[in-house]
């Protein structure tokens, strides 16, 4: 376990400005597991005092030649901001330095939504959580999109064509098809590849996309506290459409749900979402086809993600690919209904793991 004094000077520094009149042997240092993320975190605690979260987040500041001029550590506390003064459930800051490379939050514990699964597995609190995490979710979707600035966001502030091009179709290429998987793809296979994203940026391009977008909206994400749900890890948020956080949650491949039960909380979203949006809301079968899209554009994404991390030596998120490409077969199959996909199912049959 860490000394406080072996931590960096100046998230030292807010520590002990916090912990006032502590003498620094009665403050304990904990390292916490950072998961997927660059930033380093410690939960902090002294007898007398509720524990923090001291994060060390120098590494995901404002890099040379970035184009942003804004850091996503900055994005992260304008964004907990906004959040906050809508009375979202998100974590106080307690104080903050650098440009936000160092900040101190509330410690919302261990008990993620991901663990909380784990213990009390699909039982019938399990789906009453989930329905109250829909209701949340689409509260958010449409109350958090007024006064929200996309220039706040580190990495553009809309879920666009360009972003998903990139950041989520060739990043499944690149991070894990080629990266991972260790698939060579040729010039006439990556030309036709390319021609079915095309296909599948122009109709998810046409989905609403002014509402508040997560972007990472999964069992890790959602923390509980004295029954309450709250959300960590929102700096990847912009505006966007409202499909893409519904099939983050239900597709999460950290907690594989079971396919009858993605229907039954995906109906009941559609059902809360038909009375806030009146006459604003999509036919089912609309509803049902942009589902099956972004559910694919995020385990695309998601896939990626895994792939660069395992070759980061991550390697405990190489247990979560198998769910995932389970979800990228179904829902493949489910849009080739709709749009000829035939290269990437023939990918697809390559990858054995």
């Amino acid at each position: 376990m860490p000394q406080i004094d072996k931590l960096p000077h100046t998230l030292n520094n807010l520590i002990k400005a916090h912990f006032k009149k502590r003498e620094l042997a009665d403050i304990q240092v904990s390292p916490l597991t950072p998961d997927g993320s660059d930033r380093i975190y410690y939960r902090i605690s002294s007898f007398g005092y509720d524990p923090v979260i001291a994060v060390d987040a120098k590494g995901t500041g404002l890099h040379k030649n970035h184009p942003s001029t804004i850091s996503q550590n900055q994005t992260f506390i304008l964004i907990r901001e906004h959040l906050e003064n809508l009375d979202f459930p998100v974590p106080e800051l307690f104080s903050t330095v650098h440009n936000h490379d160092y900040y101190l939050l509330q410690d919302l514990g261990d008990n993620s939504l991901y663990n909380t699964i784990k213990k009390q597995g699909w039982s019938p609190e399990t789906i009453k959580l989930y329905q109250s995490i829909l209701v949340l979710l689409l509260n958010l979707q449409i109350v958090a999109k007024e006064k929200f600035d996309p220039s706040w966001c580190y990495a553009g502030g809309y879920y666009n064509r360009q972003l998903i091009h990139e950041h989520e179709l060739n990043y499944f290429l690149k991070a894990f098809v080629v990266g991972y998987c260790e698939i060579n793809i040729n010039h006439d296979i990556t030309s036709k590849l390319q021609n079915q994203f095309n296909t599948i940026l122009d109709a998810a391009t046409g989905a609403p996309g002014d509402f508040f977008l997560y972007r990472d909206f999964q069992s890790k994400n959602l923390m509980l506290k004295e029954q309450k749900i709250f959300l960590i890890d929102f700096q990847g948020a912009r505006l966007g459409p409202y499909y893409y956080d519904l099939a983050a949650l239900i597709n999460d491949p950290y907690i594989d749900m079971p396919w009858p039960l993605r229907e039954q909380l995906k109906i009941y979203y559609f059902n809360k979402l038909q009375s806030h949006l009146n006459t604003g809301a999509p036919e089912v079968e609309t509803f049902s086809y942009f589902f099956s899209l972004f559910s694919l554009i995020r385990t695309l994404q998601t896939l990626g993600a895994f792939g660069y991390l395992v070759t980061r030596n991550k390697m405990h998120f190489k247990a979560y690919i198998k769910p995932a490409l389970k979800n990228l077969h179904y829902y493949t199959d489910m849009l080739s209904e709709h749009h000829n996909l035939q290269t990437l199912k023939s990918l697809l049959q390559k990858i054995q793991l």
